[in-house]
Formats: structure tokens, C-alpha cells, sequence
């Protein structure tokens, strides 16, 4: 090993005792998006890169819920992407397995971190039910044909009390029509399960790095 090779591996390898240690905290964000790439580029220093790809993303956030297109597009290898997605697939996959307590989705804000972590398997548009129960905690998630949800009515309220759901939130995933035009459908919905006393609680339209509520836009 040379002596630049040396050195990095030491300063990695304090970075990773100071997070095994005293946590993810006491790191700057480039700092721990360094320590990451290491394990996909273990001979250079990923220092540079870390830091263009903050710069290009805004945050680490950002950069770990980005779509490997988006990714893709600053020069990244395969390799590297699929490093890069780990992160948000293995907390996604945590919360969904946790039983004993599920993801709450009652507000805006852990409603898109849930989104967005669903968004790194939907390549393609796609409508999703997120099926609550009376807390607003997330009972199931289910994808409902391409055609909309018009069509779909019945089906629709199978699900939802098959589960015993009492709301649900439309979300259109990589939708190729705007808000306007979408929220009629998800406003006929609304009022089709009012006879069954199933709160539809929003009509989200969700893309890479983009979101629109319809509730916020007026339109439910």
C-alpha cells in the first residue's frame, strides 16, 4: 500500500470509529457520503466527489432519494448507484417490517419521506392506494391498474375493507397529466366512499425531486 493509499485508509477508518462511536452526527454530510463511496471506489479519495455531489443534490438527503437516472446523469457507475439507493431501500424495508409499530402518515411531512422511498420502485407511472387506518398509520399500500381510477370504484372499496381501512390517500406515481386534470377522478372517488365512511384523505403526484398535493393546490 502507498503512502496516499495509507493515509486515506487511516482517515476512513477514524471517520468510521467516530460514527460507530458517537454516531452519524458528529460528521458533516460529505464526510459520511465519503466514508460511503469509499466501499464502491476504496482506492481513491472520494473526498471531491462527495463534495460535487452535495453541491449538485443540495443535501445528502437529496443525493441517497435520487433516481438512478438522476444519478446517472452526474457520471456515476452502476456500482456506485446501487451503493447509493442502499441506504433509503434498507430504511424503507425496516419500517415496512415493523409490526409492532407502523409508519404514522397523519402529516405532510413523513408522508413524503414515505413516498419517496417508495418512488426507488416505481420506474414507470404508477397509482397507488396508501390504505390508513382511524390513526393514520399505515395499514397497506396497494398499485391499482395503469388506466386510473375511475374505472377501478369497486375495486377500490374491496381493498379498502378487506384491510378494514377508514381513509386513503391517491398517490400518482410519475404521472404524465397534471394536477388538474387528475384530481376529478380522485374528487368522484371521494364521494363514491362516502356511503362506506372511508375518508379519502388526499391525491398526491410524485416524480423525481417533485411533488404536488392536490389539498394544498385547492382542488380536493
Amino acid at each position: 500500500m502507498s503512502k496516499a493509499d495509507s493515509s486515506r485508509h487511516g482517515h476512513r477508518a477514524r471517520m468510521r470509529e467516530r460514527i460507530l462511536t458517537h454516531g452519524a452526527e458528529t460528521l458533516a454530510d460529505y464526510e459520511l457520503l465519503e466514508v460511503l463511496l469509499f466501499y464502491a471506489v476504496p482506492r481513491r479519495d472520494t473526498k471531491p466527489q462527495a463534495k460535487a455531489l452535495l453541491a449538485a443534490f443540495g443535501s445528502l438527503g437529496k443525493l441517497l432519494q435520487a433516481s438512478p437516472a438522476q444519478l446517472k446523469g452526474q457520471g456515476l457507475s452502476e456500482r456506485l448507484i446501487t451503493l447509493l439507493q442502499l441506504p433509503v431501500i434498507a430504511a424503507r424495508s425496516l419500517m415496512e417490517s415493523d409490526e409492532d409499530v407502523p409508519p404514522q402518515l397523519g402529516n405532510g411531512e413523513a408522508l413524503l419521506r414515505y413516498l419517496r422511498g417508495t418512488l426507488h420502485r416505481m420506474t414507470e407511472k404508477a397509482i397507488g392506494l396508501i390504505c390508513l387506518d382511524s390513526n393514520n398509520s399505515l395499514i397497506q399500500e396497494e398499485i391499482l391498474p395503469v388506466g386510473g381510477v375511475n374505472g377501478c370504484h369497486r375495486q377500490i372499496a374491496r381493498t379498502l375493507l378487506a384491510c378494514h381501512a377508514t381513509a386513503v390517500i391517491i398517490v400518482y406515481y410519475h404521472p404524465q397529466a397534471p394536477a388538474t386534470a387528475l384530481a376529478p377522478e380522485v374528487r368522484g372517488l371521494k364521494q363514491a366512499l362516502q356511503a362506506l365512511t372511508i375518508t379519502v384523505h388526499e391525491g398526491i403526484l410524485i416524480g423525481d425531486g417533485w411533488h404536488v398535493s392536490m389539498s394544498e393546490a385547492g382542488l380536493l
